[in-house]
């Protein structure tokens, strides 16, 4: 109630975190909670068309209702990371033993794997001699700070990619597919042993900050656009054991556990499901089966979904109208009866996404009123 007795309307008393709870517990808000991240291009991009000079001024013009927080690595030794070849300039070693290059394109660059340390190492007892990091070798102690000055927006801790993602770059992908159907005994040890550190690494997220989040989330990505990349048996038996470990110390702490995953995901989301996740990212809805309608229909009760704005061609190709128009259709599935969080359907926005269309993108989302609930 205000001063004068009269009763505030829900915008004026809805924070962004207020949104993004809502959404989790399946309940409408005055509009649809939104996320945003995107490659470092576009956020400059999109600061210098807006005159913001900060990350925070950039989400409240957009109107983002999410900030993550998350893991930094210490340094590992240079020499133990590279073996008997020394790194060239342009690679980055990492604390996993993989190492990148940076790969140019026209109006940006990303990171190319260039070495994966257990690449051709198919004994189990080379998994065991690999120098993996410990928990220490992380750290969340500058976590703190930055949720206490964001804690009016829904905040996202991150402790890195699960333990197939982390294989694929440890391994490499060739080896990980081959271990799979040949290899099954060296490809669980692998990803056990994986599982291991980076669950290590996510009770030093909970242990720091835990009761300060509100989302946890974790990269690990199955699939190709036009289905799995592994059988659903294989998916329950080097998946989901540590899936559901992670989604149990998170819910222990009373906390909700965001999945992202691309691609053609829906063969595996009862398995997902099953495993306790309780928010899907990013819904790539042009990928085989994930029709938003159908989506919604089967999985909307116990899933909420996060993201979904197609880069593939309507981001990038159409006009603000179209992706307008895109973005209205979206809130009204899925966001009916809340369960959504709108956003891009990858996790970053890419450099060729015209300014005025990721604009209209949000512009939608922060006028578009939802369908009331039930």
């Amino acid at each position: 109630m205000t001063r004068n007795g009269e009763r505030k309307t829900m915008s004026e008393t809805m924070t962004s975190r207020d949104r993004v709870l809502a959404a989790m517990d399946h309940r409408t808000a005055d509009r649809v909670p939104m996320t945003f991240d995107a490659e470092k291009e576009v956020y400059e991009a999109l600061a210098a068309r807006l005159g913001t000079e900060t990350k925070e001024g950039l989400f409240d013009r957009l109107g983002v209702d999410t900030w993550y927080v998350g893991m930094r690595g210490r340094q590992r030794d240079s020499a133990a990371a590279a073996g008997d070849r020394a790194p060239a300039a342009a690679e980055t070693d990492g604390l996993w033993g993989f190492r990148t290059r940076v790969v140019h394109y026209e109006g940006g660059s990303y990171g190319e794997l260039c070495y994966s340390p257990l690449a051709g190492k198919d004994e189990i007892a080379d998994i065991d001699a690999h120098r993996w990091p410990g928990p220490d070798a992380v750290t969340f102690d500058h976590c703190a700070a930055e949720i206490a000055a964001h804690r009016n927006r829904a905040v996202v801790g991150t402790f890195g990619w699960g333990a197939y993602f982390r294989a694929t770059w440890v391994r490499g992908m060739e080896d990980l597919m081959m271990d799979m159907a040949l290899r099954p005994r060296y490809a669980e040890h692998l990803i056990r042993t994986i599982a291991d550190c980076t669950l290590a690494h996510l009770d030093g997220l909970l242990a720091t900050c835990g009761p300060d989040l509100d989302i946890v989330y974790m990269a690990d990505d199955y699939c190709s656009q036009l289905g799995p990349l592994f059988s659903p048996e294989v998916f329950r038996r080097m998946i989901v054991p540590y899936l559901r470990a992670a989604t149990d110390r998170v819910h222990a702490c009373g906390k909700k556990f965001l999945l992202h995953c691309c691609g053609a995901v829906r063969p595996l989301l009862p398995m997902i499901i099953e495993a306790g996740v309780d928010l899907l990212e990013p819904i790539q809805i042009r990928a085989a089966g994930m029709e938003p309608a159908g989506l919604k229909r089967d999985f909307g009760r116990d899933l909420c979904f996060w993201g979904g704005l197609d880069l593939q061609h309507v981001l990038c190709k159409g006009s603000p109208q179209e992706v307008a128009d895109e973005a209205r259709r979206l809130i009204d599935i899925l966001g009916a009866d809340g369960g959504y969080i709108f956003g891009p359907g990858h996790t970053y926005i890419q450099v060729d996404a015209p300014v005025d269309n990721i604009l209209a993108m949000y512009q939608t989302g922060r006028t578009h009123r939802l369908r009331t609930g039930r």
